[in-house]
């Protein structure tokens, strides 16, 4: 029977115009008067996959190969419809089936791996997504699904060099200039970082995050901390949907502070929570303070800390200026997540113990740095890491007392732990 059959090309052209139930009603029809019609069973196959009538699906698409098995495309169907059925074997075999008859379509390549990393089948599918790139530099899809499979063996820096690939080949991502420098950045070619950075500043003359990521990625000497209206330019931004990135990033302050103060079982009558935010880390202050103030330089991050209903009194102030004309006495201080935006944290520092009561607490939290002479740098994120053996000794300058410090996890960047650490120290009573 002619594949030009009206009952046949009627239902195909409601298929593509969407008409799902008038493509059936045709396809059905066809098939009742001409059952061995393969392709009239192949497409009402692919219709009730679309349509997630995934049963039905498969026995269509295997009566249309049991009739003619010499299309990829069938089989490629086929696969996606057991893998969706989570019967991963036989969509492996339908794959392979596709790609015996077509290698070229990376997407065979990546649906494939796929079902491998369904399997546990870790090097068949890093081999398969690695085909896939071969075959579609441009396509983002194959350089993703490497990064997340490498980031769950926990090979992060194989991870990173895959996701920036991605980056750059994913247009939506790629007309990010933040994220497109970064991704030059890492995969080595500096000077395309910049380049992005200086157009970015040539289109926005004003933006402080251009002049602000330039100074990092330039290699110049990095300012002592981020200018105010850098971070609350950044801060304002996404105050809105700060809750659910830092979710998202698995953010670990408010966790830290909270397992930290209930070892030391302590309640405090005065408590300040330094660069505040939405008062994710105030919940965890709030159940051991009887009274809790917040600073922040965002206006809108404060906006939202004050829906909480757990801070007294919140200001809109830089950290340092708030200190030096803060006069109420405090016996416990939070900085978390606050100094990766300021570098010289000495001034910071000495006067956090001058608002301390004696055995007043501080507890705070830095990025890693593990760069011999180096006492801070500003990193290409806009952030500031921090030498753990300066700001041991900073803090035993400044006449603190240290209970602890403990490396850990603050977040996670694009899926990678982010190094850092949790401090907690005391002015002597």
């Amino acid at each position: 029977m002619s594949h030009e059959h009206p009952l046949y090309l009627a239902a195909v052209r409601k298929h593509l115009a969407g008409d799902v139930a008038g493509a059936e009603v045709d396809y059905r029809a066809l098939l009742a008067e001409q059952p061995t019609h393969a392709p009239g069973q192949h497409y009402l196959g692919f219709l009730l996959q679309q349509a997630g009538r995934l049963e039905e699906a498969e026995a269509c698409l295997l009566q249309a190969l049991q009739l003619d098995a010499r299309h990829a495309e069938w089989h490629f169907n086929l696969g996606i419809v057991l893998a969706r059925r989570q019967r991963t074997d036989a969509a492996i075999d339908a794959f392979c089936q596709a790609l015996a008859l077509d290698p070229a379509p990376y997407f065979y390549w990546t649906n494939l791996g796929a079902a491998f990393e369904a399997n546990q089948e870790w090097l068949r599918a890093e081999q398969c997504y690695h085909k896939a790139a071969q075959l579609d530099p441009a396509c983002p899809d194959a350089f993703y699904l490497l990064s997340a499979l490498l980031l769950k063996l926990e090979r992060y820096d194989d991870a990173r060099h895959f996701n920036h690939r991605g980056i750059l080949a994913d247009p939506g991502k790629a007309a990010v200039p933040i994220m497109r420098a970064q991704a030059w950045h890492a995969l080595g070619d500096p000077a395309a970082a910049i380049a992005v950075l200086q157009q970015w500043q040539r289109d926005q003359p004003d933006n402080v995050e251009a002049a602000h990521l330039l100074v990092a990625y330039q290699g110049e000497a990095a300012p002592e901390q981020c200018s105010e209206t850098y971070v609350e330019h950044v801060f304002d931004a996404f105050a809105d949907t700060f809750d659910s990135i830092l979710t998202r990033l698995d953010y670990s302050g408010p966790r830290l502070v909270a397992d930290y103060l209930g070892r030391v079982q302590s309640r405090f009558a005065h408590a300040l929570d330094l660069g505040c935010g939405t008062g994710l880390v105030g919940q965890a202050i709030r159940p051991w303070a009887d009274e809790l103030v917040g600073v922040d330089l965002s206006q809108r991050m404060l906006q939202h800390a004050a829906q909480r209903g757990i801070y007294q009194s919140l200001h809109h102030a830089e950290l340092g200026a708030f200190l030096q004309a803060d006069t109420a006495p405090h016996d416990l201080i939070c900085c978390m997540d606050t100094f990766t935006y300021i570098g010289q944290i000495e001034p910071v520092l000495a006067l956090i113990h001058a608002r301390l009561q004696p055995g007043g607490l501080l507890l705070c939290s830095t990025e890693r740095l593990d760069e011999a002479g180096a006492h801070y740098r500003l990193n290409t994120s806009g952030r500031y890491s921090h030498s753990p053996a300066w700001i041991a000794a900073i803090l035993r300058e400044h006449g603190f007392v240290i209970a602890e410090i403990a490396d850990t996890v603050i977040r996670k960047e694009a899926g990678y732990p982010l190094p850092g650490q949790f401090i907690a120290a005391r002015r002597p009573a």
